[in-house]
């Protein structure tokens, strides 16, 4: 049981941590985007500028670091599909030589 209490505790406590981050990083951006309109005196203006700068961000850390990885992940799932999708077909080949196999033979007519 203590084992338990300690890992809520540990969970609570990275909630409490990642929402007080969050947080601060909501202030930070809201007082550049205050300090920027001040300079430029448009709020409209300095919250796009910064919009696009952190869009630019983004795609330089997609582009430099995400896309290649993405790229291994989809030929990795590609390869595992192709593989289900070949024992799925061998699956049903063999089944259905199976049921071929154990089915009951019609018996021909007798004459009499």
């Amino acid at each position: 049981m203590n084992d338990r209490s300690a890992s809520g505790h540990l969970v609570a406590a990275l909630l409490f941590f990642a929402i007080a981050a969050l947080a601060a990083m909501l202030m930070v951006l809201t007082a550049l985007v205050v300090w920027l309109s001040s300079l430029t005196g448009s709020l409209i203006l300095s919250a796009a500028v910064l919009g696009l700068l952190f869009a630019l961000i983004a795609l330089a850390i997609y582009r430099f670091s995400i896309c290649e990885e993405l790229q291994r992940i989809r030929t990795q799932i590609e390869t595992v599909y192709e593989v289900a999708y070949a024992a799925r077909s061998g699956y049903e080949w063999l089944v259905a030589k199976v049921v071929r196999l154990l089915r009951p033979r019609e018996d021909p007519p007798h004459e009499a």
